[in-house]
């Protein structure tokens, strides 16, 4: 990491640098990549891995405390330090208080003694989870799971109130407290101690995930839990959400990602009051949308609801807005120029390589749904559309090819004139490797255009060709019409390598969220099918188990403002085609869509069976579970009452569906015989994001098998962090490393070296 320590104190993002600058700046990278080593270079390549590193600050009050960290809370971090000096303060201010007799001051007093009853339930609850957080690790050097994200965030709310009760005690006794602080005081304290109060009914039911697995998995089998611990989850995701999306919105991650967060949170309220409205009432709200950044209460209240009641296609239009044609244009002057960006169509013809035949798409577009909005336009000076609102010949794929150079062999593509960013006359040989990358976007929304805010950056460092799949989305092309494209995206590029100025000798698959959910799935089919397998995988933050679960980092996504629960359900619901109506739901697993009409409720069960290395494995199980029927309606009836009528419908359905938990869906439900082929895997996920468990469990499980791969957790950033770095100039910077640890990845697959991983450089300050 000595060659990216160097570099660590530039601060401008990948957004502000110009072609030539990013360039010289990575060139300089690369040549010094032949002495980057990790902290791990004398490992063995099966168990190479990154710890977590945080560069959290504290104001200046609070400098004689240290933010916690996934690595340092059971070790260096006194949580006890830190509620004395809650308790000490909290109980100073409540006396003085209790002696002034205005209504400001009785209201400070009572909102004291809930923060000081929250902390002493939670202490309790900390100290279990600290006394087990080493059942889950991945091991003894990678401390990460969903139980120490919970704890540190704990930690941090902590130390942000205490901070907010300093300041409360060194000017209480001001002649112009009660004029001029006590209203912004109270404010704050009165949403931190929310934020505690969410975080330490979280804690809790962290505390029986912990008992009903019985120390064994990260994941929560829900045919041993009571029902009524499952509607307290319920509750949770219904009501405790608000208390996360105000005044403290943001607080998990990086300091610099708050502000855009709360822009974020206000732009999605503003947009739900605007959504299929007339253009006078959409206008008319627009005009009044300033009022969820200036009241974080009223965005919180807005924002907890949309996410609780809103349906699927609202999710998708929201993050369909980056693709619409304006922010287009704008990213044009945010993402650097490359220069080939070619945007074009294959298929319908099967491919045939050795013998091995893949046919192109076939699954078709699920019944009855509507066609969302048109998402723009995709490509320089292409007029095709991408996306699930599109229009396109039903057995053809959308790819765009990105390059740094002109190579041989892609004039027979061909190239025309449109394709260019930068006019270039010279002509470079082939190259030896190429990435095949799959977007995320919660199988729902975006497309490679969006991304490119990174993907450009990549093309330019690594100087290899990239090709992004525009697969179709979701609700109208479920599960497993995304999987058969890029499958036969794959196909295609092996088969017409000299067409992208490919040498056809080392191919990388790379995917962020639901792309990497891709990319794994891809990789199993090309061994199932028995067709070459890439070079290496390496998956940005994904999820790898999709099925009806509980898990501590899924607790996460209740706080979550980017990836919320209400959104993860509908982007499932969407994917497996089960939709909130009186149908029955699509559950078919042959044929991914559904013909079964279930006459008993099946509760579907993820049950822990030991492979053949001893390692704890998901795997799906149906089992008639019979319930007293009168039990049930009282179950159905007070989850309606929570969730209301058409979400309650919605869980019910994936509660019943038995496909999210086929290994297609949820490569972590794969079978040992097909993981123990997988290629070098390089997983990286978000220590504080709802899939980090999805991670560690996957490389678990890679581990028992003696697969060669890499986990390195990133600390501090939220999920999607590799198209923020426009938002934040230390993740531009951040995005900067990943292309160094991208080209050593590149290098070290091209050559055959598997003595040694690279891990992930994570910024320091």
């Amino acid at each position: 990491m000595d060659s990216i320590g160097a570099d660590n104190h530039r601060k401008t993002s990948v957004s502000q640098k110009s072609r030539n600058s990013i360039s010289k700046e990575l060139n300089i990278t690369n040549e010094k990549s032949s002495s980057f080593q990790s902290s791990t270079s004398n490992s063995s390549l099966i168990n190479s891995s990154a710890p977590i590193h945080n560069s959290s600050k504290l104001t200046k009050s609070l400098t004689n405390l240290l933010m916690p960290t996934a690595e340092t809370i059971d070790k260096n971090f006194n949580f006890d330090q830190t509620y004395i000096q809650i308790r000490e303060l909290a109980e100073i201010n409540s006396n003085y208080f209790s002696q002034q007799k205005n209504d400001i001051c009785r209201r400070f007093q009572r909102l004291l003694v809930q923060l000081s009853h929250s902390l002493e339930l939670s202490l309790p609850l900390i100290r279990y989870l600290i006394d087990n957080f080493h059942h889950f690790d991945y091991s003894p050097e990678i401390r990460a799971s969903g139980y120490r994200t919970l704890v540190v965030l704990h930690g941090h709310a902590c130390l942000r109130t205490l901070d907010i009760l300093r300041r409360i005690d060194a000017k209480r006794a001001g002649l112009l407290f009660n004029l001029m602080h006590a209203s912004r005081f109270f404010q704050d304290l009165e949403s931190w101690t929310k934020t505690l109060t969410g975080l330490q009914h979280i804690l809790s039911f962290a505390v029986k995930i912990v008992d009903y697995t019985e120390k064994t998995s990260l994941y929560l089998d829900v045919t041993k839990v009571p029902m009524d611990v499952e509607l307290d989850y319920f509750k949770m995701v219904a009501y405790d959400s608000e208390n996360f999306f105000g005044r403290t919105c943001g607080f998990q991650f990086a300091q610099s990602m708050e502000t855009m967060l709360t822009f974020l949170l206000a732009g999605l309220a503003a947009y739900h009051e605007t959504y299929n409205r007339p253009i006078p009432f959409a206008a008319a709200s627009v005009a009044t949308a300033p009022k969820y950044i200036l009241f974080p209460e009223q965005r919180a209240a807005k924002c907890a609801a949309v996410f609780r009641d809103c349906d699927y296609l609202f999710c998708k239009s929201f993050w369909n807005l980056v693709d619409h044609d304006f922010i287009k244009m704008g990213s044009k002057y945010i993402a650097p120029s490359v220069t080939v960006s070619k945007y074009f169509q294959i298929g319908p013809q099967s491919i045939e390589i050795n013998s091995i035949i893949i046919p192109p798409p076939t699954a078709g577009a699920g019944s009855d749904e509507p066609n969302e909005r048109r998402a723009g336009n995709i490509g320089a000076g292409s007029d095709n559309t991408t996306g699930s609102g599109s229009i396109q010949p039903k057995q053809l794929v959308n790819i765009k090819l990105l390059s740094n150079n002109v190579r041989e062999g892609m004039d027979k593509l061909p190239l025309k004139k449109t394709d260019f960013e930068i006019l270039s006359k010279k002509i470079f040989p082939m190259s030896d490797e190429i990435i095949m990358h799959v977007h995320g976007g919660g199988f729902i929304a975006t497309s490679s255009t969006t991304h490119e805010v990174y993907l450009k950056p990549w093309a330019l460092g690594l100087k290899i060709p990239i090709v992004s799949v525009d697969y179709s989305l979701a609700p109208e092309y479920p599960f497993p019409r995304a999987i058969e494209e890029c499958f036969y995206a794959y196909a295609w590029i092996l088969k017409n390598a000299h067409k992208l100025g490919w040498t056809g000798k080392t191919i990388l698959l790379v995917g962020d969220s639901a792309g990497g959910n891709l990319i794994t799935i891809v990789t199993m089919k090309a061994i199932e099918a028995g067709l070459r397998k890439p070079d290496a995988i390496i998956c940005f933050y994904t999820p790898f188990l999709l099925c009806y679960s509980v898990s501590p980092s899924r607790l996460m996504a209740i706080m979550d403002p980017l990836l919320n629960t209400g959104f993860l359900w509908r982007c499932l619901a969407a994917y497996a085609g089960i939709k909130a109506d009186d149908k029955p739901p699509n559950d078919d697993i042959s044929s991914a869509i559904a013909t079964s009409d279930n006459t008993h409720e099946k509760r579907r069960k993820i049950t822990i069976r030991k492979s053949t290395s001893n390692k704890p494995v998901p795997e799906n199980e149906d089992t008639s579970e019979k319930i007293e029927p009168d039990a049930k309606d009282n179950y159905h009836a007070r989850l309606i009452d929570i969730m209301g009528s058409r979400q309650a419908f919605l869980l019910r359905k994936l509660r019943e569906s038995s496909l999210p938990s086929h290994p297609h869906m949820s490569p972590l439900c794969a079978s040992d015989e097909i993981l123990r082929q997988f290629p070098t895997t390089h997983l990286i996920p978000c220590a504080r994001d709802p899939f980090i468990d999805d991670n560690v469990e996957f490389a678990r499980r890679l581990r028992s098998l003696n697969v060669p791969h890499q986990l390195t957790v990133v600390d501090e950033w939220p999920h999607g962090y590799l198209d923020f770095g426009f938002a934040a100039d230390d993740i531009g910077q951040f995005n900067i490393e990943i292309i160094n640890m991208l080209h050593s990845i590149v290098q070290q697959s091209s050559s055959n070296d598997t003595g040694d991983l690279t891990s992930l450089p994570t910024f320091v300050d």
